[in-house]
């Protein structure tokens, strides 16, 4: 088998970005191969090599067709898009630190996980690592809390008393919950843009295929967030089960928990008209948020809500207040009817119920047992 040089996987290389984006200019095409010799003249062992790989790989990605970005990491690099996503956070949000992780050779396996994490978080593991602390990746992610610290770990502690041992198993809890959050809501992030890509193209959108992958998750997500942030609020009936509560009014991480309510049941999702402006504007901005910790553009009133996650029919969406602010009365009434529904549903509907307090008549909307 004949032996390709770097020269020639270049050149095959730049033909091939020529012609899979039409949009690619003879500039552009040039600056490709540059690239792709420099990522070629690369090893991918060291701290240093992986940090410069990342920034040929952004340069890359920037130019490239996400269609065609696939193609060219595979041909000149050898691995997956996935890895070459890593590779290139790991140059955008480690960068500031490369004197230090090349000083302390920290591996690109860690490298991924710490190119995820908070910045305290990563403060903290090359801290660690700066004092002679010898950290496996399994470690590293417990730290950042990209994983749940073994089992092992957790022996013995339901068996200590008082409030230390009740917050030691909350801790343990959260921080496990907070993982599995995580998890869900980066698997989602990732369909949801998945399902944007042809519009790059002018290609549709559609809403059922997105709905089957992900509003399972959602609803999960929905559970877990609740779990770890929303304190129980007792029901207007004292033998009602207490209940998540919102999370304060105006906050980024209510929005984010009336977003994956919405997301859980098929009836939240905004109609066709509205999806693909809803899914740009609200929900890859709030998960962003969530799994990059991304702010949000232009929110000063937080005017741009959940509305369109849960829109309510054109002859009920006149001011009637939500379920949260309807008379106590009313929200017992509605708290006993949602007895004979599964608990997991319940937000669900309690968003789709409007009150008129004019005419004293409970307007329910699609309201299922």
């Amino acid at each position: 088998m004949a032996k390709y040089t770097q020269k020639k996987i270049a050149a095959k290389l730049a033909a091939k970005a020529a012609t899979d984006a039409d949009e690619i200019s003879p500039e552009q095409e040039g600056e490709l191969k540059a690239l792709g010799e420099g990522i070629l003249s690369l090893g991918r062992r060291t701290t240093e090599q992986a940090l410069e790989l990342g920034g040929y790989l952004a340069r890359a990605k920037s130019i490239l067709p996400e269609r065609a970005f696939g193609a060219w990491v595979r041909a000149i690099c050898k691995f997956t898009p996935k890895t070459a996503r890593n590779y290139i956070a790991v140059h955008e949000h480690l960068s500031e630190y490369k004197d230090r992780l090349v000083t302390a050779a920290v591996a690109p396996t860690t490298l991924f996980v710490l190119a995820y994490a908070e910045q305290p978080d990563v403060e903290r593991v090359i801290s660690a690592i700066e004092d002679g602390e010898q950290l496996t990746v399994a470690q590293v992610k417990a730290m950042v809390g990209a994983m749940p610290a073994k089992k092992a770990t957790n022996e013995g502690v339901l068996d200590v008393g008082g409030m230390a041992g009740l917050r030691k198993i909350a801790e343990l809890k959260v921080e496990e919950d907070s993982v599995k959050f995580l998890q869900l809501t980066t698997g989602i992030l990732k369909r949801v843009e998945k399902a944007m890509e042809p519009l790059a193209q002018n290609r549709a959108v559609f809403k059922g295929p997105l709905q089957e992958l992900i509003m399972d998750d959602c609803k999960h997500a929905h559970d877990l967030i609740n779990s770890i942030a929303a304190p129980l609020q007792p029901a207007m009936v004292a033998s009602v089960n207490w209940r998540p509560a919102k999370l304060t009014e105006g906050t980024t991480w209510r929005k984010v928990q009336e977003l994956l309510s919405a997301m859980g049941g098929a009836n939240g999702w905004p109609g066709k008209e509205d999806f693909v402006p809803w899914l740009q504007a609200e929900v890859i901005p709030l998960l962003r948020f969530v799994v990059h910790g991304d702010a949000l553009q232009g929110d000063a009133d937080g005017e741009d809500r959940a509305d369109a996650a849960a829109p309510l029919d054109k002859d009920a969406d006149d001011g009637l207040p939500a379920f949260e602010d309807m008379p106590p009365k009313i929200q017992e009434t509605i708290e006993n009817a949602l007895e004979i529904v599964s608990p997991e549903r319940r937000d669900e509907i309690r968003s789709q119920i409007v009150f008129d307090p004019k005419s004293m008549k409970r307007q329910y909307k699609k309201l299922a047992a």
